[in-house]
């Protein structure tokens, strides 16, 4: 079935639950690593964001390839649409290999920066040196599930992360201490199952690609070639990248915030978070959904289409994220139960999840209609938009309201909001301003 006859719903509900296996892996991972000690807990947990960076630029490219070859679909260019496959292949595995070499000659200066010594310092330097040696595994694994996505076949993705759960929890299980008759390797154990996960994972879309789909790649074979096939894929990726990295990085300096605040309110806005982080996978699958459409409807330049596709996700995803923060606030110390019993926890998250009824509505409309402006070619605006807002707008105002003003927690939760807020309106004005009509690869000047 093409892109054009799939239902957004249809596209979005395998990537959500694609989406909740990789969110599943790593609990399983934080749960073997606590049967380890507090310490690998602490270690890995310091030196992830370094190996987070990974992620966010393997995400950023197989999106921008994903839209590319998506426009070349719907335009009916399916000499390019391999191309851009071939390309986008390439280009990950340029960048995993360039990644490994850093994360390995770097695994000793990167445990310094994070403040790490002596056991925690050991700890973090092997499982960053073995992650890395794998990391390259992880950025075709994301191209490949980008040629899925592209064609509309989210079904096997949702497959492959399963069966990268299912690997991951079983090396875990096997190699942590030594279980029927395996090396016992604890934290070395679960960073080689995490490796093995990411490779049964790329084999498993490997084969649904070549063998069972029989989608066509073509590899460049020529640096003349391969810069033709990259070059769209790198106009949107290198200035899209920027937004992801600022909010890694916007994150850490929120986390320094609420840390001086006292442990109390650290504590709560990690369990706020992890209630909220199912909506927050939810945006995520739905803007993934439209991306799909809104850039094969902009390829065969079916622009009325292409419109009707964003209004309808934001219509699903606003409806969802309201009744899932709603039920949030709703049963707050319930929830808010599962993870402590202390009282004022409950109370002061109960009044974050109340302000994040607007930070994740405006979070949801943002996803959607910036995913969708980037899948038009769109994309220096974007991080034009999200770079100044969470620099200039979000950590100034959560200072001067939670430590200037002493709003604590809800003053940073505020400022976070007005960001997300301004960010998506300033997104749906660009969106309403039409000039995305002119930004894909197949629009026709004065067309």
């Amino acid at each position: 079935m093409k892109i054009a006859d799939r239902s957004l719903l249809s596209l979005t509900w395998p990537i959500f639950i694609d989406l909740f296996f990789v969110f599943l892996i790593s609990i399983v991972d934080v749960w073997f690593l606590s049967r380890v000690s507090d310490n690998a807990v602490a270690a890995v947990g310091a030196i992830l964001p370094i190996s987070g960076v990974g992620l966010v630029l393997y995400n950023t490219l197989s999106q921008a390839g994903g839209s590319i070859a998506s426009q070349r679909l719907g335009a009916k260019d399916d000499k390019n649409v391999a191309g851009a496959y071939g390309g986008l292949l390439i280009l990950s595995l340029l960048v995993g290999i360039v990644l490994a070499v850093i994360l390995i000659t770097g695994a000793n200066t990167f445990s310094m920066w994070m403040g790490l010594g002596g056991e925690l310092a050991l700890i973090s330097q092997s499982y960053l040196t073995i992650l890395g040696m794998g990391t390259w595994i992880l950025a075709l694994r994301f191209a490949m599930n980008a040629v899925l996505s592209s064609q509309g076949k989210t079904r096997w993705n949702m497959y492959s992360t399963a069966i990268m759960s299912a690997v991951n929890l079983l090396f875990n299980y096997l190699l942590i201490d030594g279980k029927l008759g395996a090396p016992s390797l604890g934290v070395e154990g679960i960073a080689i199952a995490t490796v093995l996960a990411w490779t049964a994972s790329l084999l498993f879309s490997l084969t649904v690609v070549v063998w069972h789909c029989k989608i066509a790649i073509d590899l460049p074979r020529t640096w003349q070639s391969f810069k033709a096939m990259v070059r769209p894929i790198v106009n949107i990726a290198l200035p899209s990248v920027t937004v992801p990295v600022s909010i890694q990085l916007s994150q850490l300096v929120m986390s320094s915030m609420a840390a001086s605040m006292g442990d109390m309110q650290l504590a709560t806005r990690i369990y706020a978070y992890n209630l909220l982080y199912i909506g927050m996978l939810y945006g995520f699958a739905i803007s993934s959904g439209v991306q799909i459409k809104v850039a094969y409807f902009i390829g065969a330049l079916q622009y009325d289409k292409a419109q009707a596709e964003l209004i309808k996700g934001v219509k699903i995803g606003v409806t969802g994220i309201v009744l899932f923060v709603l039920t949030l606030v709703m049963f707050s110390d319930t929830f808010y139960a599962a993870f402590t019993d202390n009282k004022a926890i409950w109370a002061l998250g109960g009044t974050i999840l109340l302000v994040a009824i607007v930070a994740e509505l405006g979070r949801l409309i943002n996803l959607v209609v910036g995913v969708s402006l980037r899948a038009c070619g769109d994309a220096k605006f974007t991080a034009m938009v999200g770079f100044v807002s969470l620099w200039f707008i979000a950590l100034p105002l959560a200072w001067f309201m939670g430590l200037h003003l002493g709003w604590g927690l809800i003053g940073l939760w505020i400022g976070s909001s007005v960001d997300e807020v301004i960010r998506s309106s300033t997104n749906i004005l660009r969106w309403r301003s039409g000039k995305w009509r002119g930004t894909g690869l197949y629009h026709k000047p004065g067309g």
